[in-house]
């Protein structure tokens, strides 16, 4: 047996200490295999298309700093685990802005997301945006590009969208969606964030923070979602705060 941890929108520098610290706190409490970053571990907020507030428009290599001392500390405290690195759509943010504003300088080696947070460093491996990681032929983790209003909705689309069975982030909100058919049974799950849940460009999002596991027996698979709920979660009976 194998167990996988999916995190992923932890939006470093907006990520909700103390929701990670609890992440962690379970993790080091079980038999963990992989550790899978599913996404916009970091926010790139300097070079997005929103409005930005100008006090942080030059805080990106500090921004990058903060995703690097989680990644260090996790070196530190899951040394036996393995871990996989996902782009989002917000580490996609770069590439977009370096063709986009900077092509001169986007065939620089330094400027790409496994430099810039130095995941060689870390025996991490790297998959870019969208390539996704399928995990004993049957089940696929994403980042995702689909994010629905109600829990649940965004898995139901992913799974029209792809099929199969699998785990997306995105939507920061946990759900999942079963589907039985003649050619068997399916299921698609949506996964938590990590980050605040009050950011200052949203007002009062559905959002939930969590982490999702995944046990695998072979091809046989079963996945846990465990929410965060003002500042505690639950698991195996004990209560994280």
């Amino acid at each position: 047996p194998k167990t996988f941890a999916i995190i992923n929108d932890t939006q470093h520098p907006y990520q909700d200490a103390v929701a990670m610290r609890l992440m962690e706190h379970l993790l080091q409490d079980i038999e963990l295999d992989y550790l899978i970053y599913a996404g916009d571990t970091n926010d790139f907020y300097q070079i997005s298309k929103f409005d930005k507030n100008p006090k942080r428009a030059d805080d990106l290599q500090k921004d990058v700093g903060t995703t690097r001392v989680m990644l260090e500390r996790h070196n530190n405290i899951f040394p036996n685990t393995k871990k996989k690195w996902l782009d989002g759509n917000h580490e996609n943010r770069l590439q977009k802005f370096l063709w986009t504003s900077a092509p001169a300088l986007a065939s620089l080696g330094c400027l790409t997301i496994p430099e810039l947070f130095h995941l060689d460093d870390y025996g991490i491996d790297y998959l870019p945006y969208e390539q996704g990681l399928m995990i004993n032929e049957v089940f696929l983790v994403l980042h995702g590009d689909i994010a629905s209003i109600h829990s649940g909705y965004t898995a139901k689309r992913m799974y029209e969208k792809h099929g199969g069975c699998g785990i997306c982030g995105h939507c920061h909100r946990g759900g999942v969606f079963y589907k039985r058919d003649r050619f068997g049974t399916w299921g698609w799950w949506e996964n938590f964030c990590l980050c605040h849940l009050n950011p200052d460009y949203v007002k009062n999002p559905n959002w939930v923070q969590g982490v999702s596991l995944v046990h695998f027996v072979g091809k046989r698979f079963w996945v846990e979602q465990i929410p965060i709920i003002d500042g505690s979660l639950m698991y195996g009976g004990r209560i994280y705060k």
